[in-house]
């Protein structure tokens, strides 16, 4: 059993594994094994084998959208591993908000009948070195490099074809979270049998082991007629969960919370430098409570940034109204599993 944190966790590890079968397939890497081999292990090709005989469930709509999701990103996207936390950090470094507040600068060349000292005095010579936190500071936070792909390009390409990919078992679901969907909270707690009804059909048509095409759009025989019982096909399995989705995550949530966090960190950085630096001493509730350090912050901003991004993106997939993602080359690799007409009965 897989399930996700947070939305887009599914998807991106769908993606992931996608992406290191295709990996393992173009020979850039070697498959996964344990660290004992057993005499009796199976090959690379009967384990996916025995994965077709089998199948995959996904329990609800919001779970069908990441799993397509993360399967059109997996069989699309580039092979080339990327690691995402080391580009966001790249990204945060250059945009400022981290730097050092700009020094007043004097106009007049004299203060109190002294000289000042202009820039020329300050400048060392050309073989002398000029070693500074600040230039330190500044020089390792550059801008993010433009990463490229070190595959080869006939390798790094998407199939024109995928794969025969395991049945799927669509069980439907719904998950009613907020205060305004408490009435129907208490309504599905007395009335449970329509949830074992619901689950014992599709347990039923997954024993029958009954397998049919993936009905979706522009797709002909077989599948059109599921598509006209089904009113648009497995694209819209459970499509009226959909309406209830709207209390679980909005965008504003996250605005409001990185706002109120870049608020307070100006004042969090200031205290942090100025102890470092002992340009002030710590109060009493800072001894028995240290305060965070710069680099403390600097990897509390990434995890949040990291979690924040994740929810936007995880929210673009799953959020109603947003069609299932879907590719042609999967017209021929994706099947259902379905009851027939005459068990029906």
């Amino acid at each position: 059993m897989i399930s996700g944190r947070r939305s887009g966790d599914l998807a991106n590890r769908i993606a992931n594994e996608i992406k290191t079968r295709r990996r393992v397939d173009a020979g850039l890497e070697p498959a996964f094994q344990g660290p004992v081999v057993l005499p009796n292990q199976p090959t690379l090709e009967q384990k996916r084998q025995r994965e077709l005989e089998g199948g995959i469930v996904l329990v609800g709509r919001h779970t069908l959208k990441e799993f397509m999701s993360g399967l059109k990103r997996g069989w699309t996207e580039s092979m080339e591993r990327v690691d995402q936390e080391d580009m966001l950090a790249q990204e945060l470094a250059s945009d400022g908000r981290f730097d050092e507040p700009e020094e007043p600068v004097v106009d007049h060349e004299h203060v109190d009948g002294e000289p000042m000292p202009t820039r020329s005095r300050l400048l060392p010579s050309k073989n002398a070195a000029l070693f500074s936190p600040l230039q330190t500071h500044s020089s390792s936070q550059s801008k993010p490099s433009q990463s490229t792909s070190n595959l080869p390009a006939h390798l790094d390409t998407a199939p024109s074809i995928i794969p025969a990919l395991p049945t799927l078992l669509l069980v439907p679901f719904t998950n009613h979270i907020g205060f305004k969907q408490v009435p129907h909270m208490l309504w599905g707690f007395f009335n449970e049998r329509h949830k074992v009804r619901a689950g014992s059909e599709v347990a039923y048509s997954l024993i029958r082991n009954h397998r049919r095409p993936f009905a979706a759009p522009n797709t002909t025989d077989i599948a059109s007629e599921v598509q006209s019982t089904r009113h648009g096909g497995d694209l819209y399995f459970d499509l009226p969960a959909e309406s209830y989705y709207n209390g679980a995550y909005t965008p504003s949530e996250t605005e409001k919370a990185r706002k109120s966090y870049y608020d307070a960190l100006p004042a969090k950085l200031a205290t942090a430098r100025a102890l470092s630096r002992g340009t002030r001493a710590p109060t009493k509730e800072e001894d028995t409570h240290p305060p965070p350090t710069e680099v403390e912050l600097r990897a509390e901003r990434l995890k949040k940034e990291m979690r924040w991004r994740g929810d936007q993106a995880g929210w673009e997939i799953v959020k109603p109204g947003q069609p299932v993602q879907w590719d042609e080359r999967f017209t021929d690799a994706l099947q259902v599993f379905d009851e027939t007409t005459e068990d029906v009965g």
